[in-house]
């Protein structure tokens, strides 16, 4: 069942068809066991949003670092870190809000913005105890306690 026109339901009903796997990309909950699977992997990075919106600078260098340690950190930092500071600037909160139709289609003025406010902890505000509840029922069945702390406070 495809949900690509969800205006007119409930969040819960979403909620329920998200938790069952039932929406457009399938479950969630399977593809983070799939990537899981391969975070020792030598081609793989594992970055959490919340390590990248506390110290994006570390974070920016720290993927650069990964993709070429002989070529991106220098170049990035060469120039009174030019490169760097222009990555950091284009990849802010404020310069995605700016321009949504870089992530996304036209949405009409009366939904959700696309990049909303950018928060760590937002999902607390959103979800009932018991949407929280389940979501750590089914976090805890796929995943290590060392993959859960990995994945930071709240996944």
């Amino acid at each position: 069942m495809k949900h690509y026109n969800f205006a007119d339901g409930t969040f819960d009903t979403y909620f329920r068809l998200f938790v069952e796997g039932r929406v457009d990309f399938g479950s969630y909950f399977d593809c983070v066991r799939s990537w899981l699977d391969h975070k020792d992997d030598d081609n793989i990075l594992c970055v959490t949003y919340e390590s990248l919106r506390s110290n994006p600078r570390e974070g920016v260098l720290k993927i650069a670092e990964f993709l070429d340690a002989k070529v991106y950190p220098e170049r990035l930092l060469a120039n009174n870190e030019e490169i760097l500071n222009k990555v950091l600037e284009h990849s802010s909160l404020k310069s995605m809000q700016q321009d949504p139709r870089r992530w996304c289609s036209e949405r009409p003025k009366e939904h959700t913005p696309f990049i909303r406010k950018g928060n760590m902890g937002g999902w607390d505000e959103l979800l009932t105890p018991i949407q929280i509840e389940i979501l750590d029922s089914k976090m805890r069945e796929i995943c290590t306690e060392e993959e859960m702390q990995m994945l930071g406070d709240k996944y």
